[in-house]
């Protein structure tokens, strides 16, 4: 088995004459403009060589990227797990993919009856997602990308099979507590303590997994924007050097390697770098000359994202109601006051009172609200409109947030990141 890191969570792998390409992100920006690469690619799409089969992990855009899909062999088998929502096999469909498997989770899967297994492994939270095992008859390989992973599922992993190597996430990518109104001060211990969570966690399960290599992934990128820029800094993320320091430190039996893009690792050849690894102490250099590389190409894609149609607090008020109306028990279990602080010509200011028997959405300010939720109205009439998912557009750093009490509000966002 012959595998290259592409960048972030794309990993191409080669076995017994067949490619196998994962979570193709290839394509700057994503996540309405924020997220670019970091490092920069080597490979562009029509680098790719010939795929044969095309594993999609989940609809996050930095996995499945709609301008890296559409470019795509159309005839190429795509393998994602059997989601209930139809939507992720809804998308794929729309994009022209003719070939969708998909599987169970747990089960083996040998595409064209070849030498890879195939085995996806189902999340220990509520959102639509998978890891996977690939196997051929040399080498076994997990990738995690962000699937998140309960300690009890890593260990039995960990004894079911001799993983080779093992892509695991070792950064956050989460709202909280970047786009909070805290002060800069305590912004920044927050992240802090998040960091550090989840570096320990890299090591915690490269150790549950027994694996004998483990790699950093799926947490490489860089926030060019104006009001997303500041969370490039190192309080705000871990850098995959960080991960593997402490790798050496809490499981120096596990060899950490630390790949970049182009990379490459086999059995036979090992890690061999396709150019010399990141200083990642010049972290802050290398975006600010990204972003200055980039400036204008981000300047365009704000220009031509579309204004919200005129009507918006109407389609909103219909939206909303129809979807508490069809799940009043999901309301009675949020029963928070939501604020909309809407920027834009079709803004303004209105709110969702969960805890209403009817009519949830009113428009004014309210005086007992719990969360308050900063956008551009352009955004919202992306959601609105089903053009855009909301857990993307709130993944994008570009909302700006506020809660009464301070505390995670979980029924509200796990209801809201599923819509």
């Amino acid at each position: 088995m012959d595998i290259t890191y592409i960048g972030h969570a794309a990993i191409m792998m080669h076995s017994g004459g067949k490619t196998l390409l994962m979570d193709p992100w290839l394509h700057d920006p994503t996540y309405h403009g924020t997220w670019w690469h970091y490092p920069p690619l080597e490979t562009r799409v029509e680098d790719l060589p010939k795929v044969d089969y095309l594993y999609i992990s989940h609809e996050h855009p930095d996995h499945f990227d709609p301008p890296t899909l559409e470019r795509l062999d159309k005839d190429v088998e795509v393998v994602i797990a059997r989601f209930e929502k139809r939507r992720f096999r809804q998308r794929l469909d729309e994009i022209g993919f003719r070939n969708i498997t998909e599987l169970p989770y747990n089960e083996d899967y040998r595409p064209d009856g070849g030498n890879l297994v195939l085995r996806l492994i189902a999340p220990d939270r509520a959102w639509d997602d998978s890891a996977i095992v690939v196997r051929d008859d040399e080498n076994c390989i997990l990738n995690v990308n962000d699937c998140h992973l309960s300690e009890a599922t890593l260990a039995e992993i960990g004894r079911n099979y001799s993983i080779d190597l093992a892509f695991l996430t070792f950064t956050g990518a989460s709202q909280y507590p970047n786009c909070f109104d805290f002060s800069d001060d305590e912004r920044r211990k927050r992240s802090i303590d998040s960091k550090k969570s989840h570096v320990q966690e890299f090591v915690n399960w490269a150790k549950l997994l027994r694996t004998k290599r483990a790699v950093p992934a799926a947490g490489n990128f860089a926030l060019l924007g104006p009001d997303q820029y500041f969370m490039n800094d190192s309080s705000y993320a871990n850098s995959p050097g960080d991960a593997i320091e402490a790798l050496a430190a809490g499981a120096p039996d596990i060899e950490g390697l630390q790949m970049n893009p182009g990379d490459r690792w086999s059995e036979e050849g090992g890690h061999v770098r396709l150019k010399e690894a990141p200083d990642w102490s010049r972290r802050l250099e290398d975006i600010a000359e990204l972003t200055a590389a980039r400036r204008k190409d981000l300047e365009e894609y704000l220009e031509n994202e579309p204004a919200a149609a005129p009507g918006l607090f109407e389609r909103f008020r219909t939206y909303f109601n129809g979807l508490i109306e069809a799940d009043p028990d999901a309301a009675r279990e949020i029963a928070i006051v939501v604020w909309w602080q809407l920027d834009g010509p079709q803004g303004g200011d209105w709110y969702i009172d969960f805890s209403r028997d009817g009519d949830w959405v009113q428009h004014g300010v309210p005086s007992d609200w719990n969360l308050r939720i900063q956008m551009p109205d352009k955004l919202v009439d992306l959601g609105v409109s089903g053009k855009a998912i909301w857990d993307n557009i709130v993944l994008s750093f570009r909302p700006r947030l506020s809660r009464r009490p301070d505390k995670y509000m979980k029924a509200f966002w796990t209801w809201f990141s599923k819509i």
